[in-house]
């Protein structure tokens, strides 16, 4: 009877250990997936080197340290970001918000597809539409909406950082500090 209570624990804990390599290969496929798509953005629509995405990609991982959102997860937001920004300062910039705000909206269950509809958002609100901000709750002053819609790339993406954070805080650190 004991053997056969041993065998059959033996048999469960082999299952998870099987599940829990497939989760981690799985996540290791989505890490390579978005750090590849990155440098070929970066690549592609700023004319950079890998080197720069090497820098979104530590900032990424710092970010991780800090908080609830997977690195991959950043890096998904961030090739997104990258796709309305021309510069990678902009994206650097923009990433600890885009987390503090999807974790604001998703909690622990934040996907690399909600990162990328944080960035979309994000994209909009660089390209002057900031109403896209106030359908999710994100309120600003008229001057930060003007400089949302007239100034440069450099001080969009300030103001952006700073009016998110003025929304929603350091959310992401918070929930790393909590309990669950």
């Amino acid at each position: 009877q004991s053997m056969r209570t041993a065998g059959m624990y033996a048999s469960i804990g082999g299952a998870a250990m099987v599940m829990a390599g497939k989760k981690l290969l799985a996540l290791n496929s989505q890490q390579q997936q978005a750090e590849t798509k990155l440098i070929e953005i970066y690549k592609t629509r700023m004319g950079v080197n890998e080197d720069m995405a090497r820098s979104t990609m530590e900032l990424a991982s710092a970010i991780q340290k800090e908080g609830v959102i997977g690195d991959e997860v950043t890096l998904s937001g961030a090739q997104q970001l990258a796709t309305f920004a021309k510069m990678p300062s902009t994206v650097n910039k923009l990433l600890p918000a885009m987390d503090n705000l999807l974790v604001q909206q998703k909690g622990y269950n934040a996907t690399a597809d909600d990162a990328k509809n944080i960035a979309n958002l994000f994209g909009k609100a660089m390209q002057g539409q900031v109403g896209a901000l106030k359908r999710v709750g994100i309120s600003f002053t008229e001057a930060q909406a003007e400089i949302l819609k007239t100034g440069t790339e450099e001080e969009r993406a300030a103001v952006l950082a700073q009016v998110v954070t003025d929304n929603v805080g350091e959310m992401n650190k918070a929930f790393a500090e909590t309990d669950e």
